[in-house]
């Protein structure tokens, strides 16, 4: 009995030290979250895979995802610390730091964000129903147009090209806040009268529109595409071929882009954004198995979109030197 109660004794002991060891281990975890963008948006499909790539490979992180706005939500987000790590987008960042656009009045600190990663270009698209009356942009003028969740990033670019236009906001067109999945099913039930998105070639919502109901993607006139390029620094000239999605026979001559990008808030530690920079880059496979476009977001790529709006994290600094992708 006595060995017994001894041998009870040593292993309840030996219990209490492994629970301990669990809590202080557990207490020294940092939990960090990735502002994304609505459920089945790029930033949310890619921000899940980045969480699961740190979540793998830097044991004293766990990460997780915020369902969010797009881009314009998230630079707030981040800027306010309410989370860690932020998607956005070049045009959006530029309006953000300038006080622009959607940003009037609530102009972020330059410094509130650093850079990690450079990322995929997306690419603007208007699109409406093909055998309707909307042939060019200046016949968007009395129309209902769908610019994504509030705070999207097609939101900004929408009211940029009406502005060249002379067609004023909530005047001489209506905008409306759907998700891009819902807004493609407005638009092929007749509800609203086009849809704009910022996205990759093809995107998966403008790819089921044109399968249910032929679709005519709208090129700029040269006159307001020029002065947009001139104007906006921060978009980047772009076309859309022909035959991108089924029955678009037309290719989109003039039109235009922004760089994706990963930030982090100033006060994210050095070590923590270089693990997390390492793990992201040597886990590419990862990303590009989630979404293929993440072939982009890559070290050639690292600083692409950033360069001129906001500095490198020391973190990613140090790794990108370290494996000599900046000097």
């Amino acid at each position: 009995m006595k060995k017994s109660n001894l041998v009870k004794k040593v292993l309840n002991l030996c219990l209490m030290v492994v629970l301990a060891f669990g809590v202080v281990k557990g207490a020294d975890k940092k939990y960090i979250s990735i502002a994304t963008s609505s459920a089945g948006g790029a930033f949310s499909i890619i921000g899940t895979a980045m969480s699961d790539i740190i979540n793998k490979n830097v044991p004293e992180i766990s990460a997780n995802i915020e369902i969010t706005g797009g881009s314009s939500e998230n630079i707030l987000l981040g800027a306010n610390k309410n989370v860690e790590l932020t998607m956005s987008a070049s045009d959006v960042l530029y309006l953000a730091l300038e006080g622009k656009g959607s940003f009037e009045g609530k102009k972020i600190e330059k410094d509130a964000l650093k850079g990690i990663m450079g990322g995929h270009m997306t690419i603007l698209q208007i699109y409406t129903l093909k055998d309707g009356p909307i042939k060019s942009y200046k016949d968007l003028k009395g129309k209902k147009i769908a610019i994504g969740p509030a705070g999207s990033v097609a939101g900004d670019a929408t009211k940029t090209i009406m502005d060249a236009y002379g067609y004023q906001i909530n005047k001489d067109w209506t905008p409306e806040y759907l998700s891009h999945g819902d807004a493609a099913e407005a638009l092929t039930d007749g509800n609203i009268d086009a849809v704009c998105i910022m996205s990759t070639l093809p995107a998966s919502p403008v790819a089921t529109a044109a399968a249910t109901k032929p679709i005519r993607l709208l090129s700029l006139d040269k006159e307001q595409y020029d002065l947009i390029i001139k104007n906006c620094p921060y978009y980047i000239p772009a076309t859309i071929p022909a035959n991108v999605y089924t029955g678009q026979d037309e290719a989109v001559d003039y039109t235009f882009g922004s760089v994706s990008f990963l930030l982090a808030h100033k006060d994210v530690s050095e070590d923590e954004v270089y693990k997390i920079s390492k793990a992201l880059y040597e886990n590419n496979a990862a990303l590009v198995a989630a979404y293929p476009q993440c072939d982009e977001w890559n070290l050639k790529n690292a600083t692409r979109g950033l360069s001129g709006l906001v500095e490198m994290h020391p973190g990613a600094l140090k790794y990108l030197k370290e494996v000599g992708a900046v000097k």
